[in-house]
Formats: C-alpha cells, structure tokens, sequence
C-alpha cells in the first residue's frame, strides 16, 4: 500500500485529507463521523467570542442547482452558516477535549479554528486551545460572514499587514503548529499567505469560499435570509488549481493546504500535483456526507499503485513543471473540425453558436467549412453527442 502519510511542521497526518471548519465538524455526532471518516483530521467549528456570530441564521442554507450533485456536475453552495454556537471557555473546556481523546484514539489530529477581533481575543483564544488538548490551530481570516470594518474573517483577510501582526501575535503564545487560512477575493491570496508565513504561520490553506449574493427578481429583495451569503461548490476546484500553483511558484517554504472546490478523489489528486500537501473538504461531506472520504483514499491509493508512487511526496507538485507561461501558447497550429453525421442529432447548437460562420446545413447535414473553421474548438466544447472531431489540419 502506498504511504499516504504528510506532515505539518512536527505533526504527522495519516493521510492529506482533512475536513474543513463546518457544519459536519460540529456536535458529538459529526465528530464521531469525522473521526471514524478514515480523515486524518478535522477543524472544529470557529470559536468566536462575538455573540452575534455565535447565532445561526434560519433559514441559512440554499442550493443552485441541487440536481447536479448527483451526477458530479457543478452547483454552488450558497449559505450563511456562522461560527460556533458554544461559547469558547465551554466547548474547549468540555467538548474540545473528549473530542481530542477519541480522535487521538483513531490517529486523527483536532485542528482548533479561532476568530479574535482584536489583540486581547486572539490571545484568549490562542491560550484556550492551546491548553485544552488541540493538535494544531487554524486562524479563521477568511470567513465570508463579518461586517465592513470589523477586524475579523474575510475583512482581517485582505490586509496583509493585519493578516502578519494576528500570526505574530499568535505565534509568540504557543508552540502548536500554526495554519493560516487565506481569503480568495479582493485580494493577492499569495501576498496575503506570504505575510502569514513571515509572522509564523507554519501553513496555509489556499483558498476558501466568496461572499455572494442571490436576488428575487419578483420581490426585489436577497433570498432567503434577506443578505449576502457565503458562496463555493466545487466548481472552485479550477481557481484553489490556480493558486496552489502560484503559491508554488512563490516558495512560501510551509506545506500548502488545497481548500475550496473539492468534489471527488481526482480533485484531492489535482490539488496534490499542483503542489498542496494536504487538502480540505467542507461541501463535500455535506452534501455526500462523512462516508465519501474512505471512497476517497480508496480511490486515491488505486491512483498511486497504478502509477507506482509510493508516497504523496512522490508526486507532489508534479504538474506545476507542465504548465505553459502564456506567451508559450502556441498560436499556429492549424487546426479544424469536423461533423460525422451519424452521430450528430441536429441540435444546431454548434451552427448557431460559431463565431466564424464556419458550419451550416448542406444537404440536410451540418458541415463544416474548413476554410471558415478557425480552429477554436467551441462546438465540439459544446456538442453532448461527441459528433465533432477536432484534427490537426
């Protein structure tokens, strides 16, 4: 069997997956789900000492296209599911630490989420967990749920000055191994992660969830719950792809965590070959719930025989080697398509959406005019039956 193990700093994770601060790390009994997940670790749900983002909205949860989840399509997660509930003395005191025990059990590490909003919080905070048994402690700078002006999640995020001054301080309170967790918009996330690692971040997770907005036409107003969401699914999985690279071109010399956008094992693989060391999964298990992750590393360890790697190592950020600078495009090849009839049911989908005028109808069949085709691949993109080759002229 391949040895999926990976470290953070001096901690060593059985595997690189991890589920993400959330809903399914919550409670004694996604707890217990998530430690007997086969994951190698969870974080708990963000401990917050703000009341108003200790409450949970009702409703809070809508989904755009639900029918996509089955069939491994894109749809997007759109919520405002806040921090968590318990307050922090509590939960680290009581239920942070039965949960440590059992985890320990099982070989899963309990990775503390914090979000202070001003130097006395953190420290507080930093100190609780610290005490209460984590293994690692993750600092929320990237929650999607804060107000203008408030020095916490995604406001905190974008200024990287901010971002390095709370590591800093963080850092100067305990030994345990540090994550940053770096906001995706409005901002250079590798800026940001790079400040995090100047003030003692140990790793960062790259990156997390935008904050959205789903109107009513009819009624005027936002859906739901009346504001602004928190918006991702796994079709984030191409942009956390994009800046896993970037960070890897950056050498932020800490293991880098792959967050948003992951849907199936060859996601957690793709993040991988981009250069993560581990990865983080929220909407998956809520949607497919704790189970998925076992299929995961199933799935993930069959990847790695095949291909004879018998470690993560062996493959990490593989693929960053293989991506071609923009001007190294090549842009002079010619190409064109072409239509076999016997496939193509006449949707004329191709035809009307061509920029180049390049198919019509002759002879009742679609065809193609390679003098017109310039070669850009948009109707076989878009044709579902497969009846359009693209060949090298």
């Amino acid at each position: 069997m391949p040895d999926l193990k990976v470290k953070i700093r001096d901690v060593t994770l059985k595997n690189p997956i991890i589920i993400a601060s959330g809903t399914p790390t919550y409670g004694p009994s996604n707890v217990k789900r998530c430690i007997r997940s086969d994951a190698a670790a969870f974080v708990t749900k963000t401990l917050c000492y703000t009341e108003w983002l200790r409450k949970q909205p009702r409703p809070r949860w809508h989904v755009e296209y639900p029918e996509a989840i089955d069939n491994g399509a894109y749809f997007s997660l759109y919520s405002t599911e806040r921090l968590n509930p318990t307050p922090p003395e509590e939960y680290a005191r009581k239920k942070m630490k039965e949960y440590v025990k059992e985890a320990h059990d099982f070989d899963v590490k309990v990775i503390a989420s914090i979000a202070g909003t001003d130097p006395e919080t953190w420290a507080r905070l930093t100190d609780l967990v610290t005490e209460n048994g984590a293994d690692l402690i993750e600092l929320n700078l990237q929650c999607p749920h804060v107000e203008k002006g408030q020095p916490t999640g995604m406001v905190a995020g974008r200024d990287p000055e901010l971002c390095h001054s709370i590591l800093d301080q963080v850092r100067k309170r305990t030994s345990l191994p540090i994550i940053g967790k770096v906001v995706g918009e409005g901002v250079d996330p590798i800026r940001i992660a790079s400040r995090m690692v100047d003030g003692g971040a140990d790793a960062v997770v790259l990156t997390g969830r935008f904050q959205g907005l789903y109107l009513d036409i009819e009624t005027e107003k936002p859906i739901h719950w009346g504001g602004m969401g928190g918006y991702g699914g796994f079709w984030q999985a191409s942009i956390t792809r994009k800046w896993l690279v970037r960070g890897s071109e950056a050498n932020l010399k800490v293991p880098v965590i792959g967050g948003a956008g992951i849907g199936s094992y060859e996601d957690v693989i793709s993040y991988i070959l981009c250069g993560a060391t581990a990865v983080q999964s929220c909407t998956a298990v809520i949607v497919y719930g704790h189970k998925i992750i076992k299929r995961w590393l199933r799935q993930l360890s069959g990847w790695m025989e095949t291909r004879e790697y018998s470690s993560i190592k062996a493959f990490l950020g593989r693929a960053v080697k293989n991506i071609i600078a923009p001007s190294q495009i090549p842009g002079d090849i010619p190409y064109a398509s072409r239509i076999d009839p016997d496939a193509c049911r006449k949707c004329l989908r191709c035809m009307e959406a061509c920029p180049y005028d390049a198919i019509s109808v002759v002879n009742q069949k679609l065809t193609v005019n390679p003098e017109k085709c310039d070669g850009c691949r948009l109707c076989v993109a878009l044709c579902q039956e497969g009846a359009v080759e693209f060949y090298q002229k």
